[in-house]
């Protein structure tokens, strides 16, 4: 499974949460986000938004393919952030 996230790293993790759903917000997304793909023209690559975890860094854009499909359609912009995050901490502790 991994070793577990300091607590440092959690608040990181929450503080990208929130980044997320404020940006979202901000830039009128329309949901439901039904596939990668829609989510990959909300996040082209090159996003400067990224994951920090662990000492690692990750392009947002670049986590998208680590979603799992059943996570689709993202309702809402919470669950978009919980997507992305929770691909954050996959993609870097790989």
């Amino acid at each position: 499974m991994g070793e577990e996230p300091a607590p440092k790293d959690i608040e990181a993790l929450d503080r990208l949460k929130s980044d997320i759903v404020e940006q979202l917000r901000a830039a009128g997304v329309k949901f439901p986000i039904k596939t990668k793909a829609d989510l990959a023209d909300i996040y082209p690559k090159g996003t400067q938004k990224s994951c920090m975890y662990k000492g690692r860094e990750v392009s947002l854009h670049d986590l998208i393919d680590n979603i799992d499909d059943r996570a689709f359609p993202l309702e809402n912009a919470g669950d978009t952030a919980t997507a992305l995050v929770s691909s954050c901490q996959m993609n870097v502790v790989k």
